[in-house]
């Protein structure tokens, strides 16, 4: 091997260390590497440190984001943290990891919004691109849900798990999507009672969710023509819904350029992939039974 391949190897395997700080990454163990470099193997160093040393440093040193108004926010760095410890051996490190960011001024909202459910996005997106299995990213979700679950203090509502009924279609006029079967699949994955219909059994989603208790309807778009239908069609589960806190969510490639249709179509959130899906039908479910036990107590 020669000096170049040497010293490639050995800034590998620094980089590598799960012990190495900043400072021993700026500073003295560095010069090991320079020793009796030539100018080849020092182009050979820069390159090695452009790519790996200077992004792991700033993986490393960087801070979570402060607002105007003073509200402390979660930046990539945060999401791609949690990943790894979703992935690890143990849930208890990622519920700790997020109990640090809170009291580092994270509020519980923006963990949600901006920590976990983009967290399951960044899982589905390495799914997307075979980095993971299938089992890999279902476990991921599983434990996002729990940590949902934990910080919703849901263990205290009786007969939770019978609550994950979800109705999941396409957008009136459709027929199927892989991406809703996609969707479907994830869900069943992760401990959801899974009910369907097609686009051209609006009239049976409505009696079913009047008929049966379900947490969570979620809608696949296509197009702009199903806009107005899908509208109307939110408005009558809302109203006929034996649930009536039951939550409404929405998909498809047009959300990613036209978010402002969730509010426009009165849904409670959107998802760009189905592990992300999973853990907002979660978050969702939480909100619904939360603002249940609230109108109990009030009439109680």
């Amino acid at each position: 091997m020669g000096t170049g391949a040497r010293q490639a190897s050995k800034a590998t395997r620094l980089i590598g260390r799960n012990d190495a700080s900043s400072d021993s990454m700026a500073g003295i163990e560095w010069s090991e590497l320079l020793k009796d470099a030539t100018p080849v193997h020092e182009a050979v160093l820069a390159e090695i440190i452009t790519q790996t040393v200077l992004p792991a440093l700033f993986l490393q040193n960087s801070e979570l984001i402060t607002s105007e108004d003073g509200s402390v926010h979660p930046a990539e760095v945060n999401i791609h943290k949690l990943g790894g410890l979703i992935l690890g051996p143990d849930n208890a490190d990622a519920v700790d990891y997020i109990n640090s960011l809170r009291d580092r001024g994270v509020s519980l909202d923006n963990i949600h919004l901006e920590l976990i459910e983009p967290t399951a996005r960044h899982l589905g997106e390495l799914w997307d691109r075979d980095q993971i299995d299938f089992i890999a990213v279902t476990l991921g979700v599983s434990r996002l849900q729990r940590i949902v679950h934990h910080f919703a203090d849901l263990d205290s509502i009786e007969a939770y798990d019978e609550k994950r009924r979800a109705l999941v279609m396409v957008a009136p006029g459709d027929d199927h999507s892989f991406g809703n079967q996609i969707v479907q699949k994830f869900m069943r994955a992760a401990g959801w009672t899974v009910l369907t219909v097609t686009g051209f059994e609006t009239e049976q989603a409505i009696e079913l969710v009047s008929r049966d208790w379900v947490a969570v309807v979620g809608v696949s778009i296509n197009g702009h023509g199903q806009i107005e239908t899908l509208r109307r069609l939110i408005g009558s589960i809302r109203a006929h819904s034996l649930n009536p806190h039951i939550g409404v969510m929405i998909g498809g490639p047009m959300l990613v350029t036209r978010p402002e249709l969730v509010e426009e179509l009165g849904a409670d959130g959107t998802a760009v992939n189905a592990a992300s899906a999973v853990v907002l039908a979660k978050k969702i479910l939480a909100q619904g039974l939360i603002a249940q036990n609230k109108a109990i107590s009030r009439q109680a």
